[in-house]
């Protein structure tokens, strides 16, 4: 009779967190993950009114930049297609002294030899066109995004994290969520929602992640979420991981979906999931998940071997990694 002690819960979750964290890093090395990342530098950022016309003239657009960045990606635009007009801004050097550009103390005159210094000055916008994404043809735009995931769930996954929702005082919606948005929890009105038109193992997916959010009380510990980078994506980074926990211990694998998205969030650093461990694995535990599987005894387990990550950022499509659980 072997004396080998079989290992907790405590001890299985933080094993799948260590393969979690390993996962983020072998995608985050990637060469796939570099090419994504020196494309996504190539867009440029928009002003709000700008990002207000581009809205108004193609409300599905996703990704939008000039004819010159798009064919520096290889794609060209479609013939017969019509740009989208945006207002550029005209600048033009002008010839003045720092001192008289403001860069001397107050009252003091410009020294005779002080040399003029060249600087841009806005003096009008004009009228420029750019295309969106569907608007072009060509090479595929190297990228790493979260696949939604096909296909069933446990039944008893999601009913177990319905009762723990109903327990921490919310109520599940299903239907239609903001563009891009797969679940949101609301927590002036206390609602979980989840779309509706995603198969069961994306739908408990999200619901999982939704659950996380509450049980790792970022409505309290992440106030600035709304206005914060850094706390939505600490937020982010902790939710998506529980839900990985917590659904593969339910033997629901989620990798295509999880990895991609926590190293979207993350920057694909490994160190931003080791600091937030702590709360991932309380809230984890919190949620009481389903008997974990004993893979104590197969290191091949799909959940503890990173040969269940293989290939994800060759089989991942589209802009770029999605943010949105």
């Amino acid at each position: 009779m072997s004396g080998r002690r079989a290992p907790s819960n405590d001890e299985r979750l933080a094993a799948l967190h260590d393969k979690l964290v390993a996962a983020v890093r072998d995608l985050a090395d990637s060469q796939r993950w570099r090419q994504m990342l020196a494309a996504a530098a190539r867009f440029p950022s928009y002003s709000p009114s700008n990002v207000l016309l581009i809205a108004t003239q193609r409300p599905d657009a996703t990704r939008v930049a000039g004819i010159r960045t798009w064919n520096s990606l290889r794609r060209h635009v479609i013939k017969g297609e019509h740009g989208i007009a945006i207002l550029a801004p005209c600048t033009y050097k002008s010839a003045r002294t720092e001192a008289a550009a403001g860069g001397g103390a107050p009252g003091t005159p410009p020294a005779r030899d002080q040399e003029p210094v060249s600087l841009r000055e806005l003096r009008a916008f004009r009228v420029v066109h750019v295309f969106d994404i569907s608007q072009t043809a060509g090479a595929p735009l190297p990228d790493v995004e979260p696949e939604l995931l096909t296909g069933d769930a446990p039944q008893h996954l999601w009913d177990h994290l319905a009762d723990a929702v109903a327990q921490d005082g919310f109520v599940i919606e299903r239907g239609a969520c903001p563009a891009g948005a797969n679940g949101y929890t609301a927590y002036a009105t206390r609602t979980v929602r989840v779309r509706d038109d995603v198969e069961p193992a994306q739908g408990t997916k999200t619901l999982a992640h939704e659950l996380g959010h509450i049980r790792a009380d970022h409505e309290h510990r992440f106030s600035d979420y709304a206005t914060s980078a850094l706390c939505r994506g600490r937020a982010e980074v902790e939710a998506e991981s529980i839900a990985f926990l917590v659904a593969a211990s339910a033997g629901l694998d989620t990798a295509d979906y999880s990895i991609p998205y926590i190293a979207g969030w993350s920057e694909g650093s490994p160190d931003v999931l080791r600091e937030t461990l702590t709360h991932v694995l309380t809230a984890a535990r919190s949620i009481g998940v389903p008997e974990v599987p004993d893979v104590s005894q197969d290191p091949a387990h799909p959940y503890l071997s990173t040969a269940g990550f293989d290939g994800l950022s060759a089989n991942a499509g589209g802009a770029t990694p999605a943010r949105q659980p």
